[in-house]
Parts: C-alpha cells; structure tokens; sequence
C-alpha cells in the first residue's frame, strides 16, 4: 500500500488546522469587542476576545521574557513535532492525526507569538476567544482558542497511541526449532 496518500491527508488536516485557527481568531478579534461576551450557548459557551502574552494557560504571569522565549519555544516545538510526524509509521494513522494536529495548533500560536514579538503595539499575545465561565478547576476555566484545542486533542491521541496501542511482537523462533526463510527469499 502506497502511504503518500496518507501523509498528504494527514498534512492537508494539519494544515486546515492551523487556517481554521488563524481564521476564527481573526473573526472573533473584529466580530467581538474587548471585554464583551457573545452567548453562545447559554452562560455554559461564551466566545470573549482576550490576548494572552503569556504562556499556555496563561503560565508566566508577569515574566517579560517570555515574549522572546515563547516565539523561539513555539518555533523549535514546530520542528520537533514536524520530524516526529514525518518519522512517525503512515500506517499509524491516530498517532499521525495526533501529530499533525498538535503542528496545527502550534502553527496557529506560533503565528500569535512572533506578531507579538514583531509588532507589540498591535498584537498583545496569542489571541483566545472560547471561554467555559462555569467550568472551574480552583480558578475558572481559562479562555483558549482552537489552536489549544488542536494541541489538547492531538496530545489525547497520541498519548493513547503510546499508551494502549498494542504493537506487534516480532516472531521468535521456539527453542530448538528450525525457522523457514522468509516468503521473499526462498529460491526455486
């Protein structure tokens, strides 16, 4: 079986993430003013615009170098799931979706981050917009993007990949037993 077709429609959903996150964010900053809510479902989904200069989950509160370490994190992330992904099996294809999601969502923050960090009088941080307000750990739920959402999905996929996917043993011969060459190379 021939993986090419595989890989490029696992690249073609990494891709799409990444544009479906760029394009949400971008109608939700000019849709929606700052500190405003749009209901979506009730007070369970709100869509509220917020930038977010910190890192994921607003880690690093008030650490002014993370606007220089995240764009640099996020870029070396992006190489390092992108090798994984390509040296990934294409047969795995969960393991492959997982990846090539977690490369979307990283693609569409890493784009937030180095705006940031070019034009900071523009762009304040990575742009989130979906907010749980009644889904609470301790603090509400923070506001995320779809970006997160790919990133949070794919590393579910993945993880269970690693964790419950059951690998093939390779066949060992019984003691004291001869084994046949392989199918492929035996003469006639």
């Amino acid at each position: 079986m021939n993986a090419r077709p595989s890989r490029l429609l696992l690249a073609s959903v990494g891709v799409a993430s990444a544009l479906l996150d760029l394009a949400t964010k971008a109608w939700a900053f000019e849709a929606i003013p700052e500190k405003t809510s749009h209901e979506v479902i009730g007070d369970f989904l709100v869509f509220q615009t917020h930038w977010n200069p910190h890192g994921p989950w607003s880690w690093g509160h008030g650490w002014g170098w993370l606007r220089w370490a995240l764009p640099i994190i996020s870029l070396v992330a992006v190489f390092v799931i992108g090798k994984l992904w390509l040296e990934s099996d294409p047969a795995d294809r969960v393991k492959g979706l997982g990846l090539v999601l977690i490369l979307g969502g990283a693609l569409g923050n890493l784009h937030d981050r180095v705006r940031t960090f070019l034009a900071p009088e523009t762009y304040r941080g990575v742009r989130d917009f979906i907010l749980f307000p009644n889904i609470v750990f301790g603090d509400p739920f923070p506001t995320f993007n779809l970006a997160d959402a790919w990133i949070t999905i794919g590393v579910v996929l993945v993880a269970w990949t690693i964790l419950f996917e059951k690998k093939p043993l390779e066949e060992a011969p019984m003691p004291g037993t001869a084994q046949a060459p392989p199918a492929d190379r035996v003469s006639a």
